[in-house]
């Protein structure tokens, strides 16, 4: 007796005659979803990358515009919210530098971590005043305005 599958290989003439393609096999059916799969990951992959770019440019002109902050901060809740706008532009960095720092994206993380650091600087050299440092300034700033 031969070891020919009938069924199976009058299958595969009725395909040819009806002019379509043989039929494909597990392993490339497999193949076929693995691509798949890997275009779909490769995408997201750079989807997040443009997310991120995005999220620092976001900080990034958050931090630069407060240089041009329309609003007095010398005292009471101008001062306040220009504390507070510099506080989101650290909150921001610290979120992409740690997003950069666990996917390893040098370039993004370095920029995040130079907002950060100005920010906080910004914040020091309105603060510090206003609590005595330096200690010899004769003028001393105050958290309230005088009415």
């Amino acid at each position: 007796m031969s070891e020919i599958d009938w069924t199976v290989e009058l299958r595969k003439i009725e395909r040819e005659y009806d002019g379509l393609p043989p039929e494909r096999s597990r392993t490339q059916i497999r193949l076929q979803k693995i691509r798949e799969i890997t275009a779909k990951e490769r995408f997201q992959e750079r989807l997040a990358l443009v997310g991120l770019w995005a999220q620092l440019t976001l900080v990034g002109i958050l931090a630069v515009s407060l240089f041009w902050w329309p609003y007095g901060h010398d005292c009471g809740f101008p001062l306040a919210a220009f504390l507070a706008s510099q506080l989101m532009v650290i909150v921001g960095g610290v979120a992409v530098a740690l997003r950069t720092w666990r996917d390893r994206l040098a370039g993004p993380f370095v920029g995040s971590t130079l907002f950060v650091v100005v920010a906080w600087t910004v914040i020091a050299l309105h603060t510090l005043p206003r609590f005595g440092y330096p200690a010899g300034s004769a003028a001393r700033a105050t958290w309230s305005c005088r009415r």
